[in-house]
């Protein structure tokens, strides 16, 4: 007697071309999430939308995809660890870090700490560890001569 086929109720994983179309369309409607939470919230109730809730999506994946998008900026709020860093790869987006090197007086080239290239996370010698993340398309709000869309004082 041949099995029967199981229903095909499992979950699928979306394309990273999905996931950056929706993410496209949330943030050109609300221009910053401020935290990655609520951000994957909506992200997973748009693609349940489009595939009737069976994609699956870790909010690692979601901001790892968002972080290497060119029109998206992603605001990293960090705390200071007690120990030295000794990372080689971005906790935020997992690309390989390079050393931020400064000289010496004497001519000598140190390293004073590493950068991503790609989300512009950073971390001196001691260790930076990222606690929130503000996605936003809105790059001027965070950036330059305004701060939260006031002029300094």
């Amino acid at each position: 007697m041949p099995l029967p086929i199981p229903d095909n109720d499992g979950y699928r994983i979306p394309k990273e071309e999905v996931v950056i179309s929706v993410v496209r369309a949330i943030l050109g409607e609300a221009m910053t999430i401020r935290s990655q939470t609520l951000f994957h919230r909506l992200v997973m109730t748009k693609l349940k939308e489009q595939d009737g809730g069976r994609f699956k999506l870790s909010p690692r994946r979601l901001r790892r995809i968002s972080a290497k998008l060119d029109d998206v900026y992603l605001v990293i709020h960090c705390r200071e660890g007690g120990s030295r860093s000794r990372r080689t790869r971005c906790p935020v987006c997992g690309t390989s870090m390079q050393d931020i090197k400064n000289s010496t007086l004497y001519g000598w080239t140190v390293s004073t700490g590493k950068f991503c290239p790609v989300c512009h996370y950073w971390t001196g010698t001691r260790e930076r560890i990222p606690t929130r993340y503000v996605f936003t398309i809105e790059k001027e709000k965070y950036t330059g001569d305004t701060i939260n869309g006031r002029e300094p004082e």
